[in-house]
């Protein structure tokens, strides 16, 4: 039987994990993850920040960091937090200080004054420039085959191809804007690294997470999401076990 994650000083009831997705993806990104999560007994909240076919509101960091903190203010007890890849931009920027944890999974866990694309400044570009995102406009967008090249390399072909066709473009000023707050300062953290990324490098993820007081690693590309989700539940379930008081 799973270990139940528990806080002190809530009559050990457990945190809500709040879920933050990362670029041009969706709220969808962590549905494989859910039931996982529910076994461990890990209550999930699941955040689709605005966007082009998500969310109302603005659709730049600012926006998505005041869209989280209107949503985490909602939930009812402690709560903990987790963003993907550019998601931890966004938590980094608006978690709350008394977040039992904040959890990074291939995430950007920034310094004040840094972006992300500062942060993944180690990672090689791809040999073909087909292979990375393409501006159009304000827009930042990412072409079936990149998406498969940088998410997607190491899941079979069917969910990566539902998973393609759900992604939407994201605006520049996200990846390219720079935090003015850094939340894992404030309260405990965890960095989840995917030794096998092609998005963001283990190089440039382990940098990050010297800062995190906790870190893990996953045999994975950019989406254990999708292609581990039982591992990684236990993995954030672990995270939040191990930063809770007397955890």
């Amino acid at each position: 039987m799973a270990e139940t994650p528990t806080t002190a000083g809530d009559g050990g009831s457990p945190p809500t994990l709040v879920l933050v997705h990362g670029a041009w993806h969706g709220g969808w990104s962590w549905d494989p993850v859910l039931p996982a999560l529910a076994a461990h007994g890990v209550p999930a909240h699941v955040v689709d920040l605005p966007g082009v076919g998500r969310a109302p509101g603005g659709h730049d960091l600012a926006g998505h960091a005041a869209y989280l903190r209107e949503e985490v203010a909602r939930l009812p007890g402690p709560v903990a937090l987790c963003g993907h890849s550019y998601g931890g931009a966004v938590l980094t920027e608006a978690a709350p200080a008394d977040a039992v944890v904040l959890i990074y999974l291939a995430a950007f866990l920034l310094r004040p004054g840094e972006s992300c694309v500062d942060a993944n400044a180690a990672t090689p570009p791809p040999d073909d420039p087909a292979l990375g995102p393409h501006r159009e406009g304000d827009y930042l967008h990412v072409s079936p085959v990149a998406a498969r090249h940088l998410f997607y390399d190491d899941c079979p072909a069917e969910p990566a191809e539902a998973a393609i066709a759900r992604l939407t473009p994201e605006h520049v000023a996200t990846v390219g804007s720079p935090v003015t707050r850094a939340a894992w300062t404030e309260a405990p953290s965890a960095y989840i690294v995917t030794a096998k990324d092609r998005a963001i490098s283990p190089t440039a993820q382990r940098a990050m997470a010297e800062r995190a007081g906790r870190r893990y690693e996953i045999d994975s590309g950019h989406s254990p999401t999708l292609t581990r989700p039982d591992e990684l539940a236990a993995l954030l379930a672990r995270a939040i076990r191990e930063a809770a008081p007397h955890g």
